[in-house]
């Protein structure tokens, strides 16, 4: 019986739907019925029954004298029917409901009701509403902040990014931010002014919420002034995620040599005691014209600016620094001027790059790594190689590391190894044999009881799954 009075007042609702489209003199009457049927159903207190309302509400009884009086029924209901209806109004889309919300926002305490009217100011509000948008952005409820940024975003016009961005001028460090996101959201290229001075806020918030809409939105034309930004963050994860983001900008120059040009130029511009603070963000870059520029201090007369260029080209995005890397390590460890650890730090930073999952294939990977163990000097060194060659997943690097197993200053790593190349299923089942018999040998070897245990579960075809950080 209930099913079939749902689908009755669904039945007449539609009904008197259609008598509106019919444009005669009784479709007045008939949409009075309507805009009475609809109401009268919007304060049934069952929930299906208020939903065949809300479809008509969305999308039948045009014109804005039904809105209002739609709207108008906003008091007269409960509080879930009340959000329900405000989510109605705000999909009809007519601004002729705005008023009744903004009275509804300004009167209630429920939070719900009030998350759904700061959402529908989205799509039905005015710029008369940003200032109580901008407000809400602060509310002690977390939904009413998600409603104040999803209207914020969704607003349309460009009075609305103009008067945005002057908000941000004025707010206080926790809303500036939110703003910065927002303009970020809504592509607003046109205030490049407002995200360049909000990268060198004050407010580590701020920058970074400024430094990640610059990194979407600028182009190579902002380079120069994105590098304060850089020497303004702090030290750390900031510091890391704001190069990242000029990275991202200087990658849209895509001749890596007019790239690197335009790096250099821009670093240039800074007050030389703190050009050697841009290294790693060199590194980020890339391309042969920042390799050469960086080797050259990677290999100059003073020790610390050394330290920093060879860290910097072990950030390189790629592989294309290994050799510069190579020879500074066979450089410094031939020259009675370098520093104790720059040999073992440029190694380091060689065996990096040769072993990163670039463009290059897995056997390009491997034929990198055999040449870096020719070139190791030490058990250290050698031990660094091994354990870098789980990154090329090939059958042929479990035959370079397997000899390891049985060499001791090399077993325990080289089984490391072995096992993580096993937890790859597209290179151990095809070569079941061999790797069935080299994880009998971990299993015999390894001293590292998860070692043991991957081992015997790969073995049996099992799976293992890496703790989550």
């Amino acid at each position: 019986m209930r099913q079939f009075l749902i689908h009755f007042s669904r039945v007449l609702v539609l009904l008197a739907a259609a008598a509106v489209s019919c444009p005669t003199p009784k479709a007045a009457a008939h949409g009075d019925d309507l805009a009475g049927q609809i109401i009268q159903l919007l304060a049934n207190p069952d929930r299906e029954f208020r939903a065949a309302a809300l479809e008509q509400v969305r999308s039948a009884a045009d014109g804005a004298e039904q809105t209002r009086l739609f709207a108008d029924q906003l008091p007269k209901l409960e509080a879930s029917a009340q959000a329900e209806l405000i989510a109605a109004l705000a999909d009809r889309g007519d601004a002729t409901a705005r008023p009744a919300l903004v009275e509804l926002l300004s009167a209630s305490n429920n939070e719900d009701v009030r998350a759904a009217a700061l959402a529908a100011l989205g799509e039905i509000g005015s710029v008369e509403d940003l200032p109580t948008l901008v407000k809400a952005l602060k509310a002690p409820s977390p939904a009413e902040q998600q409603a104040a940024q999803t209207a914020l975003r969704r607003m349309r016009g460009e009075a609305v990014v103009q008067k945005l961005a002057a908000e941000v001028k004025a707010a206080d460090a926790n809303t500036r931010a939110e703003l910065v996101n927002v303009l970020a959201a809504r592509r607003a290229a046109s205030q490049m002014p407002v995200f360049l001075a909000a990268s060198v806020d004050d407010d580590g918030r701020v920058r970074s919420a400024a430094m990640t809409a610059l990194g979407q939105l600028a182009g190579p034309d902002q380079l120069p002034a994105l590098i304060p930004a850089v020497l303004k963050a702090q030290k750390g994860g900031e510091r890391d995620s704001a190069e990242r983001h000029v990275a991202e900008v200087a990658a849209r120059i895509e001749n890596a040599d007019r790239r690197g040009d335009a790096l250099i130029a821009a670093i240039n511009q800074v007050d030389a005691a703190q050009r050697d603070e841009l290294l790693s963000l060199v590194g980020r870059v890339g391309g042969q014209r920042l390799i050469d520029f960086v080797g050259q201090i990677a290999t100059g007369g003073d020790a610390a600016r050394r330290r920093l260029a060879i860290d910097a080209l072990s950030k390189w995005p790629d592989a294309s620094a290994a050799d510069k890397l190579l020879e500074i390590a066979n450089h410094a460890a031939e020259s009675s001027k370098s520093e104790p650890g720059e040999r073992e730090q440029a190694f380091e930073g060689y065996v990096k790059l040769s072993a990163t999952r670039d463009g290059r294939s897995d056997r390009q990977r491997l034929e990198r790594m055999k040449q870096a163990m020719q070139a190791a000097r030490t058990a250290q060194e050698k031990s660094l190689v091994i354990n870098r060659c789980r990154t090329a997943y090939s059958v042929d690097t479990l035959r370079f590391v397997l000899p390891y197993v049985t060499q001791d200053p090399f077993a325990q790593i080289a089984c490391e190894t072995i096992v993580e190349l096993a937890h790859h299923r597209e290179i151990r089942d095809p070569n079941k044999a061999e790797f069935h018999k080299a994880l009998d040998q971990v299993i015999k070897i390894s001293k590292d009881p998860v070692v043991v245990d991957r081992a015997g579960r790969y073995q049996r075809g099992e799976t293992w799954e890496r703790p989550k950080k």
